[in-house]
């Protein structure tokens, strides 16, 4: 009766540990998502600056 609590423990174990691993994972795909966002916000704002401020010639 141990070694079955034992191994049942190592199994919900190893299903907690795949469990992290795949919160961690997502969690690095949605911060590479909203740095992705921010990055094209930031391009679209510098894409506009020469329209804002033009040349004197």
């Amino acid at each position: 009766m141990l070694l079955e609590l034992a191994n049942a423990r190592q199994a919900e174990l190893r299903v907690a540990e795949t469990r992290i691993a795949h919160r961690m994972t997502w969690a690095q795909i949605a911060r590479v998502d909203r740095l992705e966002r921010a990055l094209k916000v930031a391009q679209g704002r510098l894409q506009m600056l020469p329209t804002l401020f033009p040349k004197a010639n």
